[in-house]
């Protein structure tokens, strides 16, 4: 841990690798059109769940009071962080590069989806610590997981079968909400769970069979993900859903804390990753504008090498490429403390 700050710097480390990964995910997706070049899609079996892993890690506090004050006061600040940036780079891509309005409702919200539904978390735990304020301890926590879990299945379920009926109105205002997104509320529990939990969670990540049970759930769960995919069993759909995100994220949480030295500002991958981690938000909102789209001759003679390794290196140093250049936009950007302030939430 930095002794100067209250930062710790093995979790914006992991905060580098989880947005330096969606960098990579979205140059693969959308620069080359095939969501499985150079183990892409294994990535994303733990890529999303981890991010939230590590913002409901990050937003817990002990002991904290759910007065009217301290709601409202966290409300605004998470408003003026997460949706007024939201707002205008969503509007400035949908101007820059001609694309209908309608789309703004849509549940990707122009990939920009994930901080819409990270402000929507955080309203949902308020809620939840607020509806469960009273309750006695054990009921309170079963209370929650019931909630949550049932919230992240229904959500799940509702993307799968969305177009099947006729939901009329409710398909819109559901599309509007990215419902269908916040089935990732599961993993954002777990990361405050794990952080009011931090002694029991340490001392059971610290088991080797746990952590080895986690790596091979996950890879089982992974290399079949297409047959899993494909299949009619929703049962089986979703918890491959379910485990896949939970050990993912929970193998990738432990290798770094179990390897914290090796990501410390004292080496140069660890500085490189924090510095990252420490722009997620800029990253996250200024990478979209300076990707490469729809490079199908590029994508074509990757998929004809037939080589994973390949295939990575190529779309690593592409990312390479967006992430610095993102990065220089945000320094741009940042020169300006009135907009470094409003569209990042630099202080």
């Amino acid at each position: 841990m930095n002794k100067n700050s209250d930062r710790v710097e093995y979790i914006d480390a992991l905060r580098g690798f989880i947005m330096f990964l969606v960098v990579y995910h979205h140059v693969a997706y959308w620069g080359m059109d095939d969501l499985d070049l150079g183990y892409n899609e294994s990535f994303l079996k733990f890529l999303m769940p981890t991010f939230f892993f590590i913002s409901g890690w990050l937003f817990y506090t002990n002991n904290r009071s759910w007065d009217k004050m301290t709601i409202l006061c966290i409300i605004k600040k998470k408003f003026m962080k997460l949706i007024i940036p939201f707002l205008f780079f969503m509007l400035l891509y949908m101007y820059q590069f001609n694309g209908p309005e309608y789309q703004t409702t849509f549940d990707s919200k122009y990939g920009f989806w994930y901080i819409y539904s990270l402000f929507q978390f955080y309203i949902i735990y308020i809620v939840i610590e607020v509806v469960f304020n009273k309750e006695q301890s054990n009921k309170k926590e079963a209370g929650i997981i019931i909630f949550i879990l049932a919230l992240s299945i229904f959500s799940f379920c509702y993307e799968i079968f969305r177009f099947e009926y006729d939901l009329g109105i409710w398909r819109k205002i559901l599309t509007a909400l990215s419902f269908s997104k916040i089935k990732f509320i599961i993993y954002f529990w777990l990361g405050t769970f794990a952080k009011k939990n931090y002694t029991s969670f340490i001392r059971l990540t610290d088991n080797k069979y746990v952590i080895a049970f986690c790596l091979g759930v996950f890879y089982l769960l992974a290399i079949h993900s297409s047959q899993i995919y494909h299949s009619n069993i929703i049962e089986l759909r979703t918890i491959s859903f379910l485990l896949t995100g939970t050990t993912g994220c929970i193998f990738v949480y432990t290798l770094f804390r179990k390897n914290e030295v090796h990501f410390s500002k004292d080496t140069k991958i660890g500085k490189a990753l924090q510095y990252i981690g420490q722009r997620t938000l800029d990253i996250y909102l200024l990478h979209y504008f300076v990707l490469p789209y729809h490079l199908p001759y590029i994508s074509t003679w990757i998929a004809e090498l037939n080589s994973k390794t390949v295939e990575m290196l190529i779309i690593l140093i592409l990312s390479l490429w967006i992430l610095s250049l993102s990065l220089l936009l945000s320094c741009i950007i940042r020169l300006s403390p009135f907009l470094g302030h409003y569209l990042f939430g630099a202080k």
